[in-house]
């Protein structure tokens, strides 16, 4: 347990309503890095920071409110990773930058394994309006790919370009995914899915050029 937590629960009485919600967030974090999503439980999260199960729901209305929040923070890392300088420089061809981008998206996936599997465990409909600011994080992740694909559409062909960067980046996850999670044995092992993500991207281009 770390200084946080133990500093937290030291003067439990003394938590403000946000102080437990940031309590309850760090701490799911935690869980999800130690035992994967399959391990973030109620129970489990009250055990760590010593309150009952109900006081979750009483902050969150519901564990689904909960992941909400733990997989905003991961879109926000998310999204500082595809916008980072190196995916955009300007000494490189968008096309190069891109592939950057994809591999960067493979690292992410790496590095923030159970985080990055979590995102997909949980379905938003879009008619909840009290998740419109998760939608809105969600659509932001692909600006940063749109601004690459912005020399090979003109501004009427915008509906276009924002169609074309969905794709691309889902198909760069979908190799992704089945290297991270082995389901089916398409991708080999890390330079396999770097050298695929490469061909996939210059085949897309390649036909969005002509």
């Amino acid at each position: 347990m770390n200084s946080v937590r133990r500093y937290f629960m030291a003067r439990r009485s003394d938590h403000t309503r946000e102080e437990l919600k940031d309590l309850i967030v760090n701490t799911s974090w935690e869980i999800i890095d130690e035992k994967g999503f399959e391990g973030l439980t109620a129970r489990n999260i009250a055990k760590e920071i010593g309150y009952a199960p109900g006081t979750i729901y009483n902050l969150f209305g519901s564990l689904d409110d909960l992941y909400l929040e733990l997989n905003g923070r991961t879109l926000d890392l998310l999204y500082d990773v595809l916008s980072a300088p190196a995916c955009a420089d300007p000494k490189k061809t968008p096309i190069q930058n891109m592939k950057t981008m994809a591999l960067h998206y493979m690292n992410f996936a790496q590095d923030h394994r159970p985080h990055w599997l979590m995102l997909f465990n949980l379905r938003v409909t879009q008619n909840r309006s009290d998740a419109q600011w998760y939608h809105e994080k969600v659509e932001k992740l692909f600006e940063p790919l749109s601004k690459l694909l912005e020399p090979f559409f003109d501004k009427a062909r915008n509906k276009e370009k924002q169609l074309a960067a969905r794709v691309l980046w889902s198909s760069v996850h979908g190799l992704c995914f089945l290297q991270e999670t082995g389901k089916i044995s398409v991708v080999s092992n890390d330079k396999a899915a770097s050298k695929m993500a490469d061909y996939l991207i210059d085949t897309f281009m390649a036909g969005i050029e002509k």
